[in-house]
């Protein structure tokens, strides 16, 4: 009887789980390389035509990571584009996030969700300095579609370091110093009664 009865629910649970079968991961890793080195001036690009997940109903998802140095500092403004206006390809909750060295997140920016067309974002982040990076890009290709495509596109600008004033403190504290100055000459010069 309990054999039966482990049987049965042993059949229900692997039912269960083809039901419920987890999106196909199709996430890739690389380094990226801007013309004449990541500096001031130069243009970071990457992109993709990442697989779907064929055959399967939950799709398929994607994490990729870029990896690149900077010469900074630097300011990284452009565009985070999914790719939609062919008629197979489709990506959603298309996400770019910015990891400096010590992998602290800066910063991440997600693409509108639509088919048909080519959804984008304004990517930007400020003062970056010379450093390994970490592009994090992630998405899913739902199941209807066979494959889904995503491009950034940043320009690298000089990024500008403005001096740090004195505080006021600062101030008091020297004119102290000089009263504390001029008090002594004048003790030194004075006869003693």
């Amino acid at each position: 009887m309990w054999r039966g009865i482990i049987a049965s629910l042993a059949t229900a649970f692997i039912m269960i789980g083809q039901a419920w079968a987890a999106p196909v991961d199709v996430s890739t890793a690389g380094v990226l390389t801007c013309p004449g080195g990541c500096q001031a001036g130069s243009t970071l690009t990457a992109s993709r035509d990442a697989p779907g997940g064929a055959g399967n109903p939950d799709g398929a998802i994607f994490q990729d990571h870029y990896s690149f140095a900077l010469t900074g500092p630097v300011n990284l403004s452009g565009t985070g584009f999914a790719l939609d206006f062919i008629q197979t390809y489709n990506v959603e909750d298309l996400v770019f996030q910015l990891f400096d060295p010590g992998m602290t997140n800066l910063g991440s920016f997600a693409v509108p969700n639509g088919d048909g067309g080519a959804f984008f974002v304004p990517v930007s982040f400020s003062n970056l300095a010379t450093g390994a990076y970490t592009l994090l890009v992630s998405g899913i290709i739902p199941a209807a579609f066979e494959r889904g495509a995503y491009l950034l596109q940043a320009n690298l600008n000089q990024a500008t370091v403005s001096q740090v004033p004195l505080p006021p403190a600062i101030w008091l504290f020297l004119s102290a110093l000089v009263g504390m100055f001029s008090l002594s000459q004048m003790r030194k010069r004075s006869p003693v009664a």
